[in-house]
């Protein structure tokens, strides 16, 4: 990255990182998972998580497992935590992200997606120390709680898909590790797809967890996360919990999965079919008006899916998922982001490859 790109991205953190030491008395008002207005999607009302292209021309699916779902960061304000709201700019960020991502288990499982009081980007993209633990914390235990409500109040003992990104996996991860849902994990958990936050080696071991070293493997823990070919992820430390706190801690071994594979192979996979969706929206989309706090009148109209898809991808030698074709190069002419990071294309470029991969998991669990 240049001197000026460098100094542009301190900029930009510095426009949003919140002014003040985040202080326990003043967080927002804790969630109610009781009532609906604190969940993202649910199964009992629409939502944009149920949007499939009409490319797909799929048969309608009986949907007998559960998919619950963390989605990842969405508030760029400059307070720590996101005060719950879907009359917001955040909450149209979450539901691109739904419909960008949630979307890949739709028609198979029943979504479920809490609204949780997110850290802010900064709180995490950056070494805010206690403010950031501090932050992260009272996402992480909105998660919990939303969990444990699922689970006692709108579960029926059906099979269940974690699934996550970014933010969302770094609490998803922390799920895994709960006594209080061991049990329930050993005897529902499909798989968890865990993607777009770094995931060691050593946790996956601590927790008795496999990463997927084949397309039908069940309870196997699913992360990556995807760079053009060449490409570099800037950040060398994570957030992660140490048992009583968040702290900065350098990656020693990253377990992904090639989620073309759906091993650890380092060769390069061709996708052999279109997989790669994309939101159409009405209206200027909200995704980069960082600023803005209130919502805008764009709404997402559907998903398409992009016709002669061609690209490949292969786990690079630093534990990330090189992608290269010219489906990607089109991507990279127009992407937001630095060094060919692909973050935030990590559920859209493989959203078809996870659609058909949860199928298959699902059929092996339920013996089929």
């Amino acid at each position: 990255m240049s001197k000026e790109s460098d100094s542009m991205l301190e900029d930009f953190f510095n426009s949003i990182t919140p002014e003040y030491n985040f202080d326990i008395k003043e967080i927002p008002q804790d969630p109610d998972y009781s009532n609906d207005d604190y969940w993202a999607t649910l199964p009992s009302f629409s939502s944009v998580a149920e949007l499939l292209p009409k490319e797909l021309n799929e048969e309608n699916n009986k949907n007998e497992v559960d998919c619950f779902f963390v989605h990842p960061t969405g508030f760029f304000l400059k307070e720590w935590n996101f005060n719950i709201s879907k009359d917001s700019s955040t909450f149209q960020r979450t539901e691109l992200m739904l419909a960008t991502q949630a979307s890949a288990f739709s028609k198979i499982a029943n979504i479920y997606a809490p609204e949780y009081r997110q850290a802010t980007f900064s709180a995490i993209s950056t070494n805010q120390k206690n403010n950031s633990s501090f932050s992260l914390e009272l996402a992480y235990q909105d998660v919990k709680k939303s969990l444990l409500y699922y689970i006692e109040n709108l579960a029926t003992n059906k099979p269940l898909i974690l699934a996550s990104h970014s933010q969302g996996s770094l609490h998803a991860q922390r799920l895994l590790s709960e006594e209080c849902f061991q049990s329930y994990f050993k005897s529902n958990l499909i798989a968890a797809y865990l993607i777009g936050y770094p995931l060691e080696q050593d946790y996956i071991d601590y927790l008795g967890y496999g990463i997927s070293l084949s397309e039908e493997q069940i309870k196997p823990i699913i992360q990556f996360q995807t760079i053009g070919q060449g490409g570099k992820r800037q950040r060398l430390k994570f957030w992660m919990f140490d048992g009583e706190r968040y702290s900065l801690k350098p990656i020693k071994k990253l377990a992904t999965t090639n989620p073309i594979s759906w091993n650890d192979s380092s060769d390069w996979h061709k996708s052999e079919f279109d997989s790669l969706v994309m939101p159409k929206i009405s209206g200027p989309s909200i995704l980069i008006d960082y600023f803005r706090e209130e919502s805008n009148s764009s709404y997402i109209k559907e998903l398409w899916m992009p016709k002669n898809q061609e690209f490949s991808a292969r786990l690079g030698v630093d534990g990330h998922i090189e992608v290269r074709g010219a489906t990607i190069d089109r991507i990279l002419t127009k992407d937001i982001g630095w060094n060919k990071d692909l973050h935030i294309w990590d559920y859209q470029i493989f959203w078809n490859h996870i659609r058909k991969n949860v199928k298959k998991r699902i059929n092996t669990f339920l013996g089929k």
